[in-house]
């Protein structure tokens, strides 16, 4: 199951991972990750790439990607804004990164570390240490234009989703909104996204449910329509089905593993 992060993050957001795996997922910000000891997979857009110790792999707004680790795995990984740096947007506007794994000399390494991962970092120091790594970035790599249709239709078709998702919205209700037709968008969804429409409607619709299951002491029947279902039997079965437990199961979990699901949430799905 495809997950998309619809939450907007916040400037920053950074993150101490230990062998991390995460499935496909993709949103609108950019993802920098710092391999600091082992080795890691990443895949972008179906290419894998392959993370040792040291290297840095930067990640464009709405691309599709996975973390796998094989072995062992300690990465720090630095989620933020594409408003964060407004020039670097323009600038990767309808490209794609030949390649994103690079290097930064010792000098912007020590920035780095003082700027981009310590506690309550001075936001003007973030953007400058941003930029300077950004620099170094595109001296190893080069942008590759891709089709200005094919870029734009994505956050569009997900930014609609998410305004939308519960109300009863179908495939056919966003080509028409859009200008498509269904039999485009629906065979354009399923190659880009990897899912088919229905099962990625109901991953965003589930994984509200999670939140207000957790932050609202709101009854499942009510949960149920607040997400876009018209009947509580409907609901409960995508749920088992997503979350291989009942509603009220998960609202019974232990801290601990709920706690690891807002954090998920909070990073890669919405509020």
């Amino acid at each position: 199951m495809l997950m998309y992060q619809s939450k907007h993050f916040e400037t920053f957001s950074t993150l101490h991972t230990v062998n991390q795996n995460f499935p496909s997922h993709l949103h609108r910000c950019f993802e920098l990750i710092f391999v600091v000891d082992g080795e890691m997979e990443v895949v972008i857009n179906k290419r894998c790439l392959h993370l040792k110790t040291g290297q840095f792999l930067l990640i464009l707004p709405y691309e599709i990607h996975s973390i796998i680790t094989e072995s062992q795995s300690q990465a720090k990984i630095c989620i933020f804004s594409p408003d964060c740096v407004p020039t670097f947007r323009i600038m990767i506007e309808n490209s794609y990164l030949e390649n994103p794994i690079f290097d930064l000399s010792s000098e912007t390494k020590t920035l780095i570390s003082r700027t981009l991962f310590k506690d309550n970092p001075h936001l003007l120091e973030q953007k400058a240490g941003l930029y300077l790594l950004l620099s170094e970035l595109l001296e190893q790599t080069t942008l590759i234009k891709v089709e200005k249709k094919d870029s734009e239709l994505i956050p569009s078709i997900l930014s609609y989703i998410q305004e939308h998702f519960t109300e009863a919205i179908s495939l056919k209700s966003i080509a028409s909104t859009l200008g498509y037709s269904y039999n485009y968008l629906s065979k354009y969804f399923n190659k880009n996204i990897g899912t088919s429409f229905v099962d990625f409607l109901n991953g965003i619709r589930i994984n509200y449910a999670c939140y207000l299951l957790s932050n609202t002491e709101k009854n499942i029947t009510e949960i149920a329509y607040l997400c876009g279902y018209e009947n509580t039997r409907s609901f409960n079965r995508n749920f088992v089905k997503i979350k291989l437990c009942a509603p009220k199961k998960y609202r019974e979990k232990d801290s601990d593993v709920k706690a690891l699901d807002r954090v998920i949430e909070s990073t890669l799905t919405f509020q």
